[in-house]
């Protein structure tokens, strides 16, 4: 998989890893941090604490795209020497939606 199949924001956070670490991984913290819709599933794939992080996202009902419920959301958590967090978020689907104009039968599954 290329960044090009997947969503990726990058930006400097005031706070350190460990505090923005809490912030994933609490359940309060990560609600009000993402506030995350009310039909959305989050599961823990893999995680490094205060380095990395990936849940698995699966949206369901309204709202939903269809064939692209499930994706891997990475959260990736770099010390900066201030102090801070270099915070790298990147949205991937875990299936690429086939064209309308493809001869390809179903989605086309991408490694994790």
């Amino acid at each position: 998989m290329t960044d090009t199949d997947a969503l990726v924001f990058e930006c400097a956070l005031d706070a350190p890893p460990e505090k923005v670490w809490r912030a994933l991984t609490i359940p309060a913290y990560l609600e009000r941090w993402l506030k995350p819709a009310q039909d959305l599933d989050l599961a823990v794939v893999t995680a490094e604490e205060n380095r990395s992080l990936t849940y698995r996202w699966r949206e369901a009902g309204q709202g939903a795209i269809v064939g692209m419920e499930d994706s891997f959301v990475t959260f990736e958590l770099t010390p900066t020497s201030d102090g801070g967090t270099w915070f790298r978020l990147t949205h991937a689907p875990m299936a690429m939606p086939v064209a309308a104009n493809s001869n390809i039968a179903g989605p086309v599954m991408l490694a994790a």
